[in-house]
């Protein structure tokens, strides 16, 4: 499947919080594969306590963040890569974590990285009608694998009278970009989050 990013799929954290599932987008051929992303993946185990896997976590959303080198042109992006996903809850009602592996080269993943750098910088605020509106807000996040970034972002969907938090963490490391989404978490979350994608970083080196 194209994976592409569009405003719309920040809106699509709405349907997310509602328990939608949307089927992952289907891994295309190269290295390494499937089943060597899979076994990167971070579990519970690897995770703070209070988190257990979500399989019927809508991972769509990290699949369009996690492969587009400008977050910000409302364009499809160009290729296909390999995926591996996994998603979790942090107790009811949440918060929601969600990782995604993406196979896209090294010098694709950096660009990736600096996308989301430069995106609340460059598309801070969006509003679209009756969809939802947007704003994205620059994050530090600690020196990650070969280039990391991040960004906080709100949503608030005109359907309802609530606002959903999320921060985001990209890191390229060895042709590969690494995305940690958390969502809807009801406190200021940043260390814990930097924790995870440090560990997570540190379980694609050990095993690929």
């Amino acid at each position: 499947m194209m994976l592409k990013f569009r405003y719309k799929s920040l809106w699509m954290v709405s349907a997310l919080m509602a328990g939608i599932a949307i089927l992952p987008p289907a891994a295309a051929a190269g290295l390494p594969g499937p089943v060597h992303l899979q076994d990167a993946l971070l579990t519970a185990a690897d995770l703070p306590s209070g988190y257990a896997p979500n399989a019927g976590g809508s991972m769509a959303i990290v699949s369009d963040l996690s492969t587009d080198t400008n977050i910000c042109d409302h364009r499809v992006s160009h290729g296909h890569a390999n995926t591996a996903q996994a998603a979790f809850l942090g107790g009811i009602p949440g918060p929601m974590l969600f990782e995604t592996l993406s196979v896209t080269g090294p010098r694709t993943a950096r660009a990736i990285v600096a996308g989301i750098a430069s995106a609340p910088r460059r598309c801070k605020s969006l509003n679209s009608g009756t969809a939802a509106g947007l704003r994205l807000y620059p994050m530090r996040v600690p020196r990650l694998g070969d280039a990391s970034a991040g960004l906080a972002f709100t949503v608030r969907p005109a359907a309802v009278t609530m606002t959903i938090q999320g921060k985001l963490i990209s890191v390229a490391r060895r042709g590969i970009t690494v995305t940690i989404l958390l969502v809807d978490s009801p406190r200021d979350d940043r260390s814990e989050l930097n924790v995870i994608a440090a560990g997570a970083i540190r379980k694609l080196d050990r095993t690929l």
